[in-house]
């Protein structure tokens, strides 16, 4: 017999299974919270206590928020960005839905990127609109972010972590001060503007064309400020056929140098052009210098040329000494007439000297030849260097001007300022031809071959002058439109007739051009619109007509008129720039003026009325003020 062992019933073992399962669950949990347990206290020695690391998180002065999801669901945000964003409560909530505002802005769609690619992007200075204040109004914010994913263990992103820095107000006062300086910056080229305008109307718009000499000249305003200066320069013809030259100094920069040195020039240009001789007119400016503060110790060089003979008379006044200059490149100074600068009660002196025909004397100012380190020796002895180079050729010679006062000038400023200048630099020059030009006299009938060579034979006169392109058109209109005149009108049924051609420059720049002919005055037709010639040689008789155009070099407006016997055409006048040359300068733009074409034209335009007002009581001329209208 054997022994049984005991067995459970059937309920007892379904009891059994059930505690052991449980003892099972117990044990799990038991590892697991033993699991977590270790894990928290790795957590909270490497990281900090979860408390802590919360506050941290919740102070921090920067933007942070997390996501999760490819939805961007709110998980995390410290205090700064809720106030960044103006809202407090959206932990749980997509960013599409908590912050609808932001749809447009590229904000949702830099999200799905760096969710979608892993890949972080960096910006600086976005501008975003966010409802800040919670009022459904957006404002205006700017913002330098980061924005990286969030991985799992395995590497799968899972979310995005963001931080950032409101920048706002760093933008908002940069963009003040861009607006301030820019401000600034348009009242100082207002200023500068108004006081290089002053400076251009206070100097000479032209130079005079001479008949036995030419005048060059070049202006450049002190680099370091690019406002009107104190240097000044002018040519003046007189009446007895000499030029004077003068190139000055007034102390200082700015609006008041300015304006002073144009009251001692206009005063030194008075005395010279009412009849006194140079040393008085001198004395008088010297005067005039003492009498303003702001003119004493001004410096000043004059230099009186008369092409004819060659005679030139000097004065220096504490200013740099006239360089002469020959043709093949020898150099000397005109150092004999050293005194004071004006205002200074110095004693001044005229010293005579004799110029050779083609030969130069060059004025100019301190800033051309004084550099820091350098005594004025040394810049002057520069200065003859390079202006007998330029004088016979040598220096930069092509496309080289082919005056060599105008050569000189120009390659005298490059070379000696290519390395910089710190005040202003002027310089003037007149070369003594070896003759003068001589008049022009050209007879020939109004057949059109024969007028061909009229033409070539004023254009080779003219280029014997060497006019400024405006002022030679000028000549050529007007001489022209009276010459077709002579063709369409003079001569019954269109025959040839004589017709004639005279011009002439005078020692005292005034150049004086006449056409005449042999025909009868014919009542132009009514419908006849074309040509402006009937302003010049309208005629009420049967004896010759003929048109005399003079023009002046001095600084004013000289009359155009009619001269033919009964001539009834109002009286007009045109720019006088005809005989002026203009000096070249790298700083400054001539003022806008009239075209003498278009004054010439508007002259034209009363000649062709159908009722020309009587001599005695002339009606308005067309030709504007600005154009040198003579009423």
């Amino acid at each position: 017999m054997g022994s049984a062992r005991p067995r459970l019933r059937a309920g007892s073992r379904t009891e059994a299974a059930r505690s052991l399962a449980h003892r099972v669950v117990l044990t799990r949990q038991e590892e697991r919270a033993s699991g977590d347990a270790r894990v928290s206290d790795e957590l909270r020695r490497r990281v900090g206590d979860a408390e802590g690391v919360r506050a941290a998180f919740e102070e921090m002065p920067l933007l942070l928020m997390s996501t999760e999801g490819p939805e961007h669901v709110f998980v995390a945000a410290n205090a700064v960005y809720r106030e960044f964003v103006g809202r407090s409560e959206f932990i749980g909530t997509a960013i599409r839905v908590a912050m609808p505002e932001l749809a447009g802005q590229q904000i949702f769609e830099m999200f799905d990127r760096v969710y979608a690619t892993g890949e972080p992007q960096t910006a600086r200075e976005w501008r975003v609109q966010v409802d800040r204040e919670g009022t459904g109004t957006v404002q205006d914010a700017w913002a330098d972010f980061s924005c990286f994913p969030r991985r799992a263990p395995d590497g799968t992103v899972v979310g995005l972590l963001a931080f950032a820095t409101d920048v706002t107000d760093r933008v908002l006062q940069r963009r003040a001060a861009e607006k301030e300086v820019a401000e600034a910056e348009r009242r100082y080229r207002d200023a500068r503007d108004v006081v290089t305008a002053l400076q251009e109307a206070l100097l000479p718009t032209a130079l005079p064309v001479l008949p036995g000499a030419r005048v060059a000249a070049r202006y450049l305003v002190a680099a370091h400020d690019q406002v009107a200066g104190g240097d000044w320069f002018d040519a003046v013809p007189r009446a007895d056929g000499s030029v004077v030259l003068v190139v000055g100094d007034v102390v200082g920069h700015g609006v008041a140098a300015s304006a002073a040195m144009g009251q001692l020039r206009a005063v030194l240009a008075d005395a010279l052009t009412t009849g006194g001789d140079p040393l008085s007119a001198l004395v008088r400016a010297d005067a005039f210098a003492a009498r303003t503060p702001l003119l004493r110790a001004t410096t000043l060089a004059l230099v009186v040329l008369d092409p004819g003979t060659g005679a030139l008379f000097y004065a220096t006044c504490g200013h740099p000494p006239p360089l002469v200059v020959t043709p093949d490149g020898r150099t000397r100074l005109l150092d004999g007439a050293a005194s004071g600068p004006l205002g200074t009660g110095a004693t001044l002196v005229l010293t005579h000297d004799t110029l050779a025909p083609g030969e130069l004397v060059l004025l100019y100012t301190d800033g051309l030849v004084e550099r820091p380190n350098r005594d004025l020796g040394a810049g002057i002895a520069e200065l003859r260097t390079v202006a007998a180079d330029a004088a016979a050729n040598r220096a930069l010679p092509l496309h080289a001007a082919p005056v060599m006062a105008e050569r000189v000038c120009r390659l005298t400023v490059e070379l000696l300022t290519r390395t910089g200048y710190a005040d202003d630099v002027t310089v003037l020059a007149a070369q003594r031809l070896p003759g003068p030009v001589g008049p022009l006299d050209l007879q020939t009938s109004t057949a059109h071959r024969d007028i061909r060579q009229l033409r070539r034979g004023l254009d080779e006169w003219l280029e014997l002058l060497d006019p400024d392109d405006s002022d030679r058109v000028a000549v050529e209109l007007a001489v022209w439109e009276a010459v077709a005149n002579a063709v369409d009108h003079a001569y019954p049924d269109e025959r040839p007739g004589p017709v004639r051609v005279q011009a002439a420059l005078g020692a005292d720049g005034v150049l004086e051009c006449r056409i005449s002919d042999r025909g009868r005055w014919r009542r132009p037709d009514p419908a006849d619109t074309t040509g402006v010639g009937d302003c010049c040689s309208r005629s009420g008789s049967s004896t010759p007509s003929r048109c005399t155009t003079r023009r002046t070099t001095r600084l004013r407006e000289a009359p155009s008129w009619c001269s033919g016997t009964g001539c009834t055409g109002p009286p007009c006048s045109v720019p006088a720039s005809m005989r002026h040359r203009r000096p070249r300068s790298a700083a400054r733009s001539s003022p806008s003026r009239p075209s003498a074409p278009t004054a010439v034209r508007a002259c034209g335009s009363a000649a062709r009325s159908t009722s020309p007002p009587p001599r005695s009581s002339p009606g308005p001329c067309p030709a504007p003020r600005g154009a040198g209208c003579s009423r």
